[in-house]
């Protein structure tokens, strides 16, 4: 049993065949047949069946893949923790983040940590907030920027970070866009353009709606609020959004606002981290920017100091960083 042996393991939970696992390792497919059949052979159980091309892990398989991760994760994290060591003159964090946080929450964030770290590289990775957690517990991010609420476990870390308003939005054109007011029940049957059935958002958006005695008709669904608001304009439906996404859009006329009865939406974007599991410099130092530019109050182990690693000072730190970005 070794590291390499275990990571086949994990590529072929994750690919589902031997070839593909082979590719990702850089492995022969024979050599890498050869390290399956000693593993199983030192256990004594089968970890895998074969149906034509796919692979499929057994019950033993499946325990093997949990502990198999488990030795990954700290593989990876003695790495970071190394490299750590040298400071931060070099190195990278992996970020997830929805659509709409990258366009209106994190640019200013970014542009100050690019500004304070120049030669710490960020891999930015954005969709919704479910398979970024898949993601996240994975170990192949450092942290994510999601909607909350998410189903909190022994895993995650899970901190509030932003509130928002959220606006259902129409065509200048339609028929509620004249009203001055808009009675709940008149959405009632109304096409939806929303956001994909895993999403958080949505299940929040229809939760809401449900309260109301409405069940939202969804004819298009999509992850990218742009691509939501040009499908609204084109008449194709409503649609709920947040505030600063389509605040300009409103103002130039291009989409209309509906002010609704009794009507309120209002999301939260969390920061989530993996509990237990060492979190590397580069990512605590965009953590102290993401801080002191969203105004936030983080624990110590999101901070730099203590581990020897070199700090900026508070002065520099305090400067324009929030500039731009939305305080709530």
């Amino acid at each position: 049993m070794d590291l390499t042996t275990l990571k086949i393991i994990v590529s072929l939970a994750e690919r589902g065949s031997l070839t593909a696992a082979a590719e990702e390792l850089h492995l022969t497919q024979p050599a890498l047949s050869i390290r399956l059949r000693k593993l199983q052979a030192e256990l004594g159980v089968r970890l895998f069946e074969v149906r034509g091309r796919r692979a499929r892990l057994t019950r033993a398989g499946e325990v093997v893949l949990a502990y198999a991760r488990r030795f990954a994760n700290l593989q990876s994290e003695l790495t970071r923790e190394m490299v750590d060591l040298a400071g931060l003159a070099k190195g990278s964090v992996a970020i997830g983040t929805i659509d709409a946080a990258s366009i209106y929450v994190l640019p200013h964030v970014f542009s100050r940590f690019r500004e304070l770290y120049p030669a710490i590289d960020i891999t930015l990775e954005i969709a919704s907030t479910v398979p970024l957690l898949g993601e996240l517990r994975a170990g192949r991010l450092d942290l994510v920027i999601g909607t909350l609420p998410v189903d909190r476990d022994d895993g995650l870390d899970v901190r509030p970070i932003y509130r928002e308003k959220l606006l259902v939005i129409a065509p200048p054109a339609h028929r509620l866009a004249r009203a001055r007011t808009v009675e709940v029940s008149a959405l009632a049957g109304e096409p939806f353009i929303s956001f994909h059935e895993v999403s958080v958002t949505r299940r929040m958006i229809e939760r809401v709606l449900g309260r109301c005695g409405i069940s939202p008709r969804v004819t298009i669904a999509t992850d990218s609020p742009e691509a939501m608001k040009k499908l609204v304009a084109a008449g194709l439906g409503l649609a709920v959004l947040p505030e600063p996404i389509v605040r300009d859009d409103v103002e130039r006329g291009t989409l209309a606002a509906l002010r609704v009865k009794g009507l309120a939406f209002e999301r939260t974007l969390g920061l989530i981290t993996p509990a237990g599991r060492y979190l590397p410099s580069t990512a605590r130092a965009f953590l102290g920017v993401l801080a002191d530019g969203l105004g936030l109050r983080l624990p110590g182990r999101f901070s730099l100091a203590g581990d020897g690693t070199a700090e900026p000072s508070a002065g520099r730190r305090r400067t324009d960083a929030a500039k731009g970005v939305k305080r709530k």
